[in-house]
């Protein structure tokens, strides 16, 4: 009986001999059973325009853990994001660099605020009251793009509307980065309603509004603001400030005064400069190739 237990004891110990043999940090894990995916061409693009220079990750094969849970969304195709990435890269991208040209890193303004992911999601994320979520800023490290879906590279207005959709929120990610001055939520403390701005009149220009989405919060009317100052054009301010009337126009003066100051003194940017770059590619969209991956 004792010689069998003693043979007992060296067959576990051998057991446990080996078992230690295959817990050695150099085996192969079992949860690294499939190969590492290799890289398309569209990613090693990727890497070349957005990672190289920026560090930021151009998410399109949209992972389950990054999307809202209480949404039925859905990834965009792979045609779309290459349209998007390019067209990222060309008016917002290359734009700020020009913009920075005379700096000595051209890339650092994008580098040090522009967001570190661009997740792209095909279908817009609609609650249960209607209301279309176009893209979200995560915490200033994230730009949730939806409705890639629906884009049209060879529709301008399609185009205006998803760079205009990334000013606006690349401007949450300033403002959460170096605040602008309180003074500006204080010029129309009395009108931000929340979501109330759904049902709002449209007297928001005489309230000192540019929409009633800017209503909703100082945040996102600074974020109009901005859209607004590097989007829209003289023309278009002109009329606008002439419809908001005597009540509306000095306060919405006063408003774009305090973000171009803010923009000028807190990141270096002529906001001026900036609406001509950014206006210039996109009126000369029509130069990007779609498709090319070579470049």
């Amino acid at each position: 009986m004792k010689n069998t237990f003693k043979y007992f004891l060296a067959a576990l110990a051998a057991l446990t001999l080996v078992s230690c043999f295959k817990d050695e940090p150099d085996s192969r894990s079992i949860f690294n059973d499939m190969e590492e995916e290799q890289k398309t061409e569209f990613d090693l693009w990727l890497d070349r325009h957005y990672v190289e220079p920026y560090n930021i990750n151009f998410e399109y094969r949209m992972p389950d853990r990054e999307t809202h849970y209480n949404y039925w969304v859905c990834p965009p195709p792979v045609d779309k994001s290459i349209q998007m990435a390019k067209l990222i890269k060309y008016v917002i991208l290359d734009g700020m660099a020009e913009l920075m040209a005379d700096e000595e890193d051209p890339l650092l303004l994008a580098k040090s605020y522009f967001p570190r992911t661009l997740f792209l999601v095909g279908s817009y994320e609609i609650d249960g009251t209607g209301t279309v979520v176009l893209a979200s800023a995560e915490n200033g490290l994230q730009i949730n793009l939806l409705g890639v879906n629906f884009f049209n590279c060879e529709d301008h207005a399609s185009c205006s509307q998803f760079v205009g959709t990334i000013i606006h929120e690349f401007a949450h990610i300033l403002d959460g980065n170096i605040a602008v001055p309180i003074e500006y939520d204080l010029v129309t403390k009395d009108g931000y309603i929340g979501d109330q701005y759904t049902s709002a009149p449209g007297d928001y220009l005489q309230k000192g509004f540019l929409s009633n989405y800017a209503r909703s919060t100082p945040a996102e009317d600074i974020a109009v603001m901005v859209a607004a100052l590097v989007g829209e054009t003289e023309e278009w301010w002109e009329s606008t400030l002439a419809s908001a009337g005597e009540t509306g126009r000095p306060l919405l003066e006063k408003k774009r005064d305090i973000i171009i100051s803010w923009l000028r003194d807190e990141f270096s940017i002529d906001v001026y400069e900036w609406h001509d770059i950014y206006t210039s590619r996109v009126e000369t969209i029509g130069r990007i190739d779609w498709d090319n991956l070579d470049d």
